[in-house]
């Protein structure tokens, strides 16, 4: 039987193209079965992973209806900050629990804190305006609920009731926010109006205390001493005077004691006649007229006054004296007594008058000295009065200052209080800022994830990097010489021959026995890959989440 050719001479082309193609050749069972497995893994992974679709819910945030010119809001306007304080009350393990047991959410969750924290990674709340458009004033703002879920049903269901419990608590949260705000203010309010109640009955009590003395009352005061000043100057003008009257008529009244008792004889006394008393009080004017005319100027009152009497008395004194002339001199009368009743004679008009004007003169000078003891006494009250101002209103502008600080805090929180009432009574009427859904949760059509496209090229691509990986792992391993040329290379011996591999039907049966046993093996393997990866991506939103790349946003406010 002849010999065939060996492979080995067939090969011996060197390590080039043919060199690969002869490795692919020798190793294509062990080439073929990485890429079997990890492609079946792939594709089981991509055909049993679950879809999660996410539905959207767009909300706007209307400003409010009334500008904040006229009515200020007491709720904070930013907005981001709002959402983040919206989503810690709304996002609570007790709400998410309900929400979950509602919809059947999370069935296979270990705990409620499990069941919490993938329920807030599949809620995202994103809002909508750009960070440059949100430098300017604009009308409105929109963001979006949305919630990510395998039942696209459950998903919308679960976003539009999201969405609603932002309405809900963010009107809540104004409400009570500007019901607070009043009612702080209020309070702030009674607790100051008893504090000026208590400042204004200390500064009462204490003007009347010091009545008189107090700074308002010192220009009142100073025009009171003054005028006080002044009538003292009067009343010592007229005590002078009263005095000087008096000492005129005691002085003309001993005269005329003087004239009767040296030419009246001791039986009879003269007579005298209306000419001589009105002479007398002629005299007697004129010498006060020269005296008063030393001190004032002749349109003085007095002085004119005093001129007009003489004017008159002078009239009359020459009326007498021509009657005197024309009328004959009669002598008669009876023997008076000469003594000192007789100066002043009760039918005497002239000694009487004179009588009368000392007892008035006397009286004048009795009551001036009293009036200027009265008003040394007033100047002494107003002149302490003045003195102890500056204490009294040093120590009242300790009062005042508290009192002026506490008053001005007053009115300011008066109208903050206002300004609130407002704010809340817009809020209950709902003019304030609100949230209102324009857009609704639908039914997504496509899901979020996973990408199975992409999922099955990336598994392609591993397969095919685990073929080529296990091929030159196992050449590297391998140390047995598949040509001549390796031997002579390697040993410095001479090759006689090669001998070929010589295959007897036994070894064939063995060989295809061994084949169906390495097949059955494959498969059974084949399935076992395929049933595990049923059961990792079986329900496995976690999985799909991660194989999922989250899409860039501009601003969103997660869950706590």
């Amino acid at each position: 039987m002849p010999t065939p050719p060996t492979a080995y001479d067939e090969t011996a082309k060197g390590p080039g193209l043919s060199g690969l193609l002869e490795i692919l050749r020798r190793r294509r069972m062990l080439a073929v079965l990485p890429f079997l497995f990890v492609l079946t893994a792939a594709v089981s992974l991509a055909v049993f992973l679950p879809s999660l679709w996410t539905a959207r819910s767009l909300v706007l945030v209307n400003r409010q209806a009334i500008p904040e010119r006229y009515v200020t809001p007491t709720v904070q306007a930013d907005i981001e900050a709002r959402l983040l304080t919206l989503s810690q009350e709304i996002l609570t393990p007790e709400r998410l629990t309900q929400i979950a047991r509602q919809y059947g959410l999370y069935r296979n969750a270990r705990s409620t804190d499990d069941l919490v924290d993938r329920m807030r990674k599949d809620i995202r709340i994103e809002l909508m305006d750009q960070r440059e458009q949100r430098g300017r004033e604009s009308r409105s703002f929109l963001f979006t609920v949305s919630y990510t879920a395998a039942n696209p049903v459950v998903a919308a269901r679960v976003a539009n009731t999201l969405s609603s419990l932002y309405i809900e608590e963010n009107g809540r949260q104004r409400e009570q926010a500007a019901a607070s705000t009043s009612e702080f203010l209020g309070t702030q309010l009674r607790d100051l109006r008893e504090k000026l109640q208590t400042q204004e009955r200390q500064i009462t009590a204490y003007k009347e205390k010091n009545l008189g003395e107090l700074p308002e009352q010192k220009d009142v005061n100073l025009r009171t001493l003054e005028r006080l000043q002044q009538q003292l100057q009067l009343a010592h003008e007229n005590n002078r005077r009263a005095t000087e009257r008096r000492q005129m008529l005691t002085n003309a009244l001993g005269e005329i004691d003087t004239t009767v008792a040296t030419t009246a004889p001791s039986t009879a006394g003269p007579s005298v006649t209306p000419a001589d008393t009105a002479a007398a009080r002629l005299n007697l004017l004129r010498q006060e007229l020269a005296m008063t005319q030393t001190r004032f100027s002749d349109r003085y009152p007095d002085v004119v006054q005093l001129k007009e009497q003489i004017r008159v008395l002078e009239a009359k004194v020459e009326a007498e004296k021509q009657a005197a002339a024309a009328m004959p001199k009669a002598v008669a009368g009876a023997p008076k007594r000469i003594g000192r009743d007789l100066r002043v004679p009760p039918e005497n008009a002239y000694v009487a008058s004179l009588m009368t004007q000392l007892d008035q003169a006397t009286v004048e000078a009795k009551t001036s000295a009293e009036e200027i003891r009265g008003i040394n006494g007033q100047i002494a009250v107003y002149t302490r009065r003045l003195e102890n101002t500056p204490k009294h209103e040093q120590e009242l502008a300790i009062l005042t200052r508290d009192y002026d600080t506490s008053k001005e805090l007053f009115k300011s929180l008066l109208t903050k209080r206002g300004e609130a009432d407002m704010a809340s009574e817009l809020e209950l009427r709902q003019k304030g800022e609100n949230f209102r859904v324009i857009e609704p949760a639908r039914l997504p059509e496509r899901p979020a994830g996973p990408n199975r496209f992409r999922l099955l090229l990336v598994g392609l691509a591993l397969a095919l990097g685990a073929s080529g990986a296990a091929v030159v792992l196992a050449e590297q391993v391998d140390t047995s010489f598949r040509r001549v040329d390796e031997i002579r290379s390697t040993l410095p011996l001479p090759v006689l021959s090669a001998i070929p591999r010589i295959t007897t039907e036994q070894d064939r049966v063995r060989t295809l026995r061994q084949r169906r046993w390495a097949t059955a093996a494959v498969g059974f393997g084949l399935v076992v890959v395929a049933g595990t990866s049923f059961v990792i991506a079986h329900d496995n939103q976690g999985l799909v989440t991660l194989l999922t790349p989250s899409v860039p946003q501009t601003a969103t406010t997660s869950g706590r």
